[in-house]
């Protein structure tokens, strides 16, 4: 049996499960915080369950450490680090036979996902197209530039729902607005599985104009479509990234006074579809590419109205 570090049992366990780089620094993240806590001179074999519990008092949101992360961050914390001392017993990798991190997540507060209002959306787009305007009429960078490529991109996340990074895997060859669709590829799915959503009507004009200055631009099939680096005086990177998109719902959210993220969107698009009277489970599932069905059910919410005819049609006692 060896006896690993940290970084030797994560650099195996990334290596066996084939993890996206993404992935990788999740695990790292997650890793260098209990390391942190740890000492960097401990091995994952001279950890116990009480010292994990002592990680988890330490770290948790509660009265006296009001700072501290979330029920639900420690939990997924919880799952990374169990998985890879699973892994790490199971090869023979960690002198340990007992895993510290079975049994020590905790239950978490069941709150409503953080979505948008209809009114906060409208008025996003009203932002969106004064900053359009003004870039247009004076010819130079608003706040947000170029407007017409982030209206493309706001529109795209309130249409569809796609997730952040699946939609900055999509590439130009993977618009079809002949036949109003497009790929959604496996490469940046959270499922890691390709889909084929359709484009909606009140989208298409958004992507048509987008696909038009790519062309102009001479984006080959292969080239990531959303990019604004392309298309802006002022952005200069080879490729878009997270970063980038995150600034602009940050640009956005300071000017609107919303919170705004690709997520909220995702959030919106599914409790719309869930609370419309002719309401698919299994279309929004698809829409939303999830894999199992509960989470498609959890944006289901009991119609407050219909549970007051509820209770005020009860017989007088």
């Amino acid at each position: 049996m060896n006896d690993v570090s940290f970084m030797e049992l994560l650099s195996s366990y990334a290596a066996d499960k084939h993890l996206r780089p993404k992935s990788v620094t999740t695990y790292s993240g997650v890793v260098r915080l209990f390391r942190k806590y740890l000492g960097h001179q401990t091995f994952p074999s001279m950890v116990t369950r009480e010292m994990v519990i002592k990680w988890r008092v330490a770290i948790i949101r509660s009265e006296a450490n009001p700072k501290g992360i979330a029920e639900s961050s420690w939990n997924n914390y919880s799952r990374h680090l169990k998985a890879l001392y699973s892994f790490g017993i199971k090869h023979d990798l960690i002198a340990s036979i007992q895993n510290p991190f079975e049994g020590v997540s905790v239950k978490q507060p069941k709150t409503p996902k953080k979505s948008l209002q209809p009114l906060q959306i409208r008025y996003a787009r009203e932002v969106l197209s004064v900053c359009r305007r003004f870039e247009s009429c004076y010819d130079e960078c608003s706040k947000i530039h170029p407007a017409w490529f982030w209206q493309a991109l706001f529109e795209t996340f309130f249409h569809t729902g796609i997730r952040l990074n699946q939609l900055l895997h999509i590439e130009a060859g993977d618009i079809n607005l002949k036949k109003r669709i497009f790929r959604a590829s496996a490469i940046g799915s959270k499922t890691h599985s390709e889909t084929i959503l359709p484009i909606p009507d009140d989208l298409y004009p958004y992507l048509y104009e987008l696909i038009v200055a790519a062309h102009s631009a001479g984006f080959k099939r292969k080239d990531q479509l959303f990019n604004v680096n392309r298309f802006s005086q002022r952005h200069k990177r080879a490729n878009m990234n997270t970063w980038q998109v995150e600034h602009f719902f940050q640009a956005l959210s300071e000017l609107t006074g919303y919170k705004m993220s690709p997520h909220r969107f995702r959030h919106f698009l599914g409790t719309s579809l869930m609370e419309s009277p002719e309401r698919n489970i299994h279309l929004t599932q698809s829409i939303l590419n999830h894999t199992d069905i509960r989470t498609t059910m959890e944006y289901i919410s009991p119609d407050v109205e219909a549970m007051r005819r509820a209770l005020n049609a009860r017989p007088p006692v």
